[in-house]
């Protein structure tokens, strides 16, 4: 059982949930603030539903997609009932993957990675894969859905223009209901390519690969605009989707035409691309030194392979001229796997990035419980970091050095999912948040005692930035290592604790001892004057009540979802009590009231249940809001047309009507 596993990924609380449960009345203690009622936090995250070979290869980024919320619910009587529900996403594997498989269909991302795995092994579990993905399309296969789209959906989750979507870069977004987070089919953006009816996709094989979409897009929070990539095994091997709103016209009235999956120049091989920055009118594309090239195979590398000898690059293009690259070029290898602001000073004629730099690759391998190779390792001996990071680049044309005018960090603590106030995402933001920790480093292996999240900070960027300004004008250059505070985390939890830390540029929320937090979400607060006056939501666990003393999940461990005011960083307004643990998982939103009520409708048919994968056909052709569409999952209906996850194999209705039972398979 995977509960039992060495492997860190798969073991406490990693280890994958095997209950779905629909929306379940919460209790919590303190006041849940006005702006959470209505609305919805959701979290994604990898929970491998064939789980039975503990020994398997497996990483933290594998899994199957598992979206997990609470739903602020508003009473008749005006007050708020927490209810929590975690659903999988219904992707094309997920539904062709057997009730008694042992181990998942795609191989995991630690046989690509490393480098202690044969080439005939790899090998083996490529053609594994593709067999039990080809079979799918078999009439007498037992899935009626064959597998046309390799993507796991298990990333993000996200909103744009009336619809939320699940994200994984190895396929396109998949439409995800609220609040019932029913799947309902995947999206490439057809309807605005009038010319193919194609989106960014493609006909024939060719298309799986040229719909493979970044699971970070960025939506500009004033034309209303979505920003995505799309990373190819083939030439061109990046290209670029800027949609407009459909209201645009309201929204802003200059706001362009759409690009569907226009190209980006200047790549030499496919890359592992995991986030961008966008500014008010800049694209900044990350080139980084880990590529994910099938050919490395025939070069005696691993498919995802990192060279610590090539440099980083970063392409710059004005939003809607992809054509107009400029790439930047900074020596020292690096991995970027998160930005976190990016905007324009065009007085100065420069483009900044604020973003997540690890200088070294070992969490590729540490993720995957695989020894980090030498290479991977930071250079010169120097120690893991992983740091809020800072780059300046010029938009003059006249100059033509291609290089950073400036790269510094700007913390030294641990530093990665950041979260900001999005409506300063693409102007210069001055509060950052992110996960850190008391001890170890993101890079070290997330999941050791030593690198779990059990601090959140805010970093004052517009201090820091400001203060790094007055050094270089005292004659102090900032380089690539260097840091504007220098400060560890301990040393910033205890100035706080003696009452020194209240105007410092960077603030701790340390965790109570055994208690370790996930990715953090912003939500401001309504008719905010400020920018960080808001709320920070993040799943919590306590390991010391979850775990039994080898470290295995107890069946009743139960999470919690914490609300913390996010100006001064030290009260926990609210505190929701789950009726499950939550794995540690990756990237969540919060979905306000209005964008719920507000979703656009899906036909019934698009609506993915596990039944209709059995019979393979759709139970109604009616078109249903989504929200209602939703309801119906915990309205136990008697009815072929509910969407409800008591259609799953795994799962019978209990006698209490709008009970799920897991059933042992």
């Amino acid at each position: 059982m995977a509960s039992s596993s060495a492997h860190p990924y798969l073991a406490g609380n990693y280890a994958p949930v095997k209950r779905e449960l629909p929306l379940t009345p919460c209790t919590y203690t303190g006041a849940i603030p006005h702006e959470l009622v209505g609305g919805q936090y959701v979290r994604n995250g990898g929970n491998p539903s064939a789980d039975a070979d503990g020994e398997r290869d497996a990483h933290w980024f594998d899994g199957d997609g598992m979206l997990t919320g609470v739903l602020f619910a508003r009473r008749h009587d005006g007050s708020v009932q927490p209810e929590f529900i975690n659903r999988y996403v219904l992707t094309d594997v997920l539904m062709a993957t057997s009730a008694s498989a042992t181990r998942p269909i795609l191989p995991s991302i630690a046989t690509l990675s490393s480098p202690h795995v044969t080439l005939f092994r790899v090998l083996l579990h490529v053609v594994r894969a593709l067999w039990l993905c080809l079979s799918t399309f078999l009439p007498w296969h037992p899935a009626k859905l064959a597998v046309q789209r390799i993507s796991v959906a298990n990333t993000s989750i996200w909103w744009h223009d009336g619809k939320a979507y699940a994200g994984c870069e190895s396929g396109p977004p998949m439409r995800i209901l609220l609040p019932g987070m029913e799947t309902a089919g995947w999206w490439t953006g057809a309807e605005h390519d009038p010319q193919s009816a194609r989106g960014w996709s493609k006909a024939g094989l060719a298309g799986l690969f040229a719909e493979m979409t970044t699971a970070h897009p960025h939506v500009d929070p004033v034309s209303g605009e979505l920003l995505l990539y799309h990373m190819s095994f083939f030439e061109p091997f990046l290209r670029v989707t800027v949609i407009p709103p459909r209201q645009r016209a309201e929204k802003a009235p200059v706001c362009p035409a759409p690009i569907i999956g226009r190209a980006v120049p200047g790549l030499a091989q496919p890359k592992q691309m995991h986030d961008f920055g966008v500014s008010a009118s800049h694209t900044l594309i990350l080139d980084l030194p880990l590529s994910l090239d099938p050919r490395n195979i025939v070069r005696g590398r691993p498919i995802l392979h990192y060279d610590h000898l090539g440099p980083t690059r970063y392409g710059i293009f004005p939003r809607h001229a992809p054509e107009a690259v400029r790439w930047f070029e900074e020596a020292q290898a690096c991995l970027i796997f998160h930005t976190a602001n990016a905007w324009d000073d065009d007085a100065a004629a420069t483009v900044s990035l604020l973003a997540c730099r690890l200088n070294s690759a070992t969490l590729i391998y540490s993720a995957g419980h695989t020894v980090p190779p030498p290479h991977a390792l930071p250079l010169n001996g120097a120690p893991e970091s992983c740091r809020l990071h800072y780059w300046r680049f010029t938009t003059d044309p006249s100059d033509a050095s291609l290089r950073p005018q400036a790269s510094f960090a700007l913390s030294a603590i641990p530093f990665e999912f950041p979260t900001m106030n999005q409506a300063y995402s693409t102007r210069r933001a001055d509060f950052i948040y992110g996960a850190s920790m008391r001890s170890g480093s993101f890079d070290a292996g997330l999941g050791r005692k030593s690198a779990k999240i059990d601090c959140l900070a805010k970093i004052d960027a517009g201090t820091l930035l400001a203060r790094a300004a007055k050094m270089s004008e005292a004659g102090e250059t900032l380089g690539v290592d260097d840091v504007v505070d220098g400060r560890t985390v301990q040393e910033l939890i205890a100035a706080q604790e003696a009452g020194e830390g209240a105007d410092s540029a960077v603030r701790i929320f340390a965790l109570p001892e055994h208690h370790y937090a996930q990715e953090a979400t912003f939500v401001p607060r309504a008719n905010a004057t400020a920018e960080d006056d808001g709320w920070l939501v993040f799943f919590v666990f306590d390991e010391s009540a979850g775990l039994d003393a080898d470290g295995v999940a107890l069946p009743n461990a139960q999470s919690e979802l914490w609300v913390l005011e996010a100006r001064g960083m030290q009260d926990v307004v609210a505190r929701i009590r789950l009726p499950q643990r939550v794995p540690y998982g990756l990237h969540g939103h919060f979905f306000d009231a209005a964008e719920i009520a507000a979703q656009e409708p899906v036909p019934h048919e698009a609506v993915r249940t596990w039944a209709r994968a059995a019979t393979g056909g759709a139970a109604s052709s009616a078109i249903v809001p989504a929200a209602a569409a939703s309801t119906a999952v915990v309205a136990a209906a008697a009815s072929a047309a509910v969407v409800s996850a008591a259609a799953s194999p795994a799962f019978v209705a209990a006698a209490a009507p709008s009970a799920l039972v897991p059933v042992s398979t």
